[in-house]
């Protein structure tokens, strides 16, 4: 099966989901967790019949599905056939995306109930984090993150934050005029990664990560910080 589904209780906040990881993207991040789907593999008939049957079959148990990846939209047409399946039986509908893909997002967006959007630098940098980038990032990811709060759809935003190819500053910068209903910092774990150099990168400490958080200048309603130790914490609200 070219889509790997997982149960969670975490990928939905305070929902029961069933997380759909779609082949492809196109970034090439160093830190990337899932670098086993970063090989843009078209689905098949058969693989969207068994998600449905998945999903079907597990509906008394779920409250939810989330589109991951990879990057999901990479599959737009496909995803739809989840989208149509989750709306019919009353399921919210979360999709975690990079923000690249404005008009697959817009064919989508009345159908989605939440969005999890990864901002990986400032938007003029990331070369910092990815060796594959467009030209345009940061047209872009406003052009997403403004249809998005256009609408009624919940976005939150989330960056990884790397020793060594972030620093503080940068979260500073990129949460300056950033528009969204949350934003979380991710501490980065180093047991998988593109880049396998990265694996000898020590974990930010989670103090170190809340002392940025608390630092930034943001009209942000929602600051939060999730970390191995100490799970996902509310930071401040504005």
């Amino acid at each position: 099966m070219n889509i790997q589904p997982t149960y969670s209780s975490l990928d939905y906040p305070g929902k029961m989901a069933l997380v759909l990881f779609t082949p492809g993207c196109n970034l090439r991040c160093k830190y990337c967790h899932n670098p086993q789907l970063l090989k843009n593999q078209q689905l098949t008939r058969w693989d969207i019949e068994e998600i449905e049957e998945e999903v079907e079959s597990n509906m008394d148990f779920i409250d939810a599905i989330v589109l991951s990846g990879g990057e999901p939209l990479l599959h737009v047409d496909d995803i739809k056939n989840f989208i149509k399946q989750a709306k019919d039986n009353d399921l919210l509908v979360k999709l975690d995306t990079n923000g690249l893909h404005p008009d697959e997002t817009r064919e989508i967006i009345r159908d989605l109930d939440y969005v999890a959007m990864d901002i990986k630098a400032p938007l003029d940098k990331y070369y910092k984090i990815s060796d594959v980038y467009p030209s345009n990032t940061r047209e872009l990811i406003t052009e997403t993150i403004n249809l998005i709060m256009d609408s009624d759809v919940y976005l939150e935003c989330r960056t990884t934050y790397v020793p060594g190819l972030l620093e503080p500053k940068d979260v500073a910068e990129l949460t300056r005029d950033l528009n969204c209903n949350r934003y979380t910092l991710q501490q980065f774990r180093n047991r998988v990664t593109l880049d396998s150099s990265l694996s000898n990168y020590e974990e930010p400490n989670p103090e170190f990560l809340r002392e940025i958080l608390e630092n930034i200048e943001t009209k942000i309603p929602e600051i939060r910080l999730k970390s191995r130790q100490f799970g996902n914490q509310l930071i401040k609200r504005n």
